[in-house]
């Protein structure tokens, strides 16, 4: 069946929501959302939501993201925005706004910090100037069917139309799977940083950073 890639829209953030869990989640069953907001699905999933549709952009705000659709549903999404861009909400407000909203206090809100924090300790800053990819998922029933691929394309043309020469992914260590397509698309793994704590909390010893050459950009 042929599949159709447009930009998401604010209908698309159930589903944004969905893939982001899937993302975060990886190869393993817990992400960074699941032990910000780790009481039920349902209630991360509420936190997710809200962050997408922040009134402020954020690095996870429904706009970043293109969308793969079979027969005219939402299938697969990725999202693509360049770091530190100035007009983003801080990684830590763009938390809170989801903390928020599904009822955290501020003492919940500092222990959901504490939380996620294991993943600071297996990641660096982002490279100057760089693309990000970020959020790469497809929903289970529409697997094996090249969304992902051809949603990569789409992303990493949109990085270059935009000035942007070099583009950056991360993948928990063990993924093997996404690690081989983002390899396919020219990534390159140039480091990996691990934590003993963070395999026993999540199921993966740390993060592997790619980054695809402006060589790799300039050929296309």
């Amino acid at each position: 069946m042929a599949h159709t890639i447009r930009p998401a829209t604010h209908d698309d953030i159930p589903m944004l929501a969905e893939v982001i869990l899937l993302a975060t989640r990886s190869h393993v069953e817990i992400g960074v959302f699941d032990l910000m907001v780790p009481e039920s699905d349902a209630k991360c999933l509420a936190a997710i939501r809200a962050i997408l549709a922040s009134e402020q952009p954020s690095w996870c705000h429904y706009s970043n993201f293109i969308v793969a659709c079979m027969d005219g549903e939402p299938a697969a999404a990725l999202s693509g925005y360049a770091a530190y861009d100035p007009g983003h909400l801080p990684y830590i407000e763009t938390f809170i706004t989801g903390m928020k909203t599904v009822g955290y206090d501020e003492t919940a809100i500092s222990e959901a910090f504490k939380r996620i924090a294991i993943f600071t300790t297996v990641m660096r800053d982002d490279e100057p100037d760089v693309w990000i990819v970020e959020f790469v998922a497809c929903l289970p029933a529409y697997r094996r069917r090249g969304l992902t691929r051809d949603l990569m394309e789409v992303i990493l043309e949109q990085g270059v139309e935009r000035g942007h020469t070099l583009s950056q992914i991360a993948v928990l260590i063990g993924n093997v799977s996404a690690q081989r397509l983002y390899e396919q698309a020219g990534f390159e793994v140039t480091f990996e940083l691990a934590n003993p704590e963070l395999e026993t909390i999540v199921g993966s010893p740390g993060i592997a950073r790619m980054l695809r050459p402006p060589a790799v950009a300039s050929e296309e």
